[in-house]
């Protein structure tokens, strides 16, 4: 089953940010992960969540995306990340494919 990672951003630092996000893509393709949600545009319908800016990352397995956020690759960056940013990040795993 495939594993994601949720994050929901809210940027304190957009020039922090911009440099983040020169990084990141890279450490997550090098990771064997893929984008498949990077928006500030999210719907709110019920609950009262407001994501600010929310992104999904796509994995292979649930412990491919446990390795990403615990890779020395990611966690490298945490002091741009945290200057940057503060985020809540969740690692899910997916459905069975039918």
């Amino acid at each position: 089953m495939k594993g994601y990672v949720v994050v929901d951003t809210e940027v304190m630092d957009q020039e922090a940010y911009q440099e983040f996000l020169q990084r990141i893509p890279g450490i997550v393709e090098g990771q064997g992960g893929r984008f498949i949600v990077r928006t500030s545009d999210a719907e709110p319908v019920e609950g009262g969540w407001e994501p600010k800016r929310l992104v999904i990352m796509e994995f292979d397995s649930l412990e491919a995306a446990r390795g990403f956020v615990n890779s020395d690759a990611y966690t490298s960056h945490d002091d741009l990340r945290h200057r940057a940013a503060r985020a809540r990040i969740v690692v899910v795993e997916g459905v069975p494919e039918a």
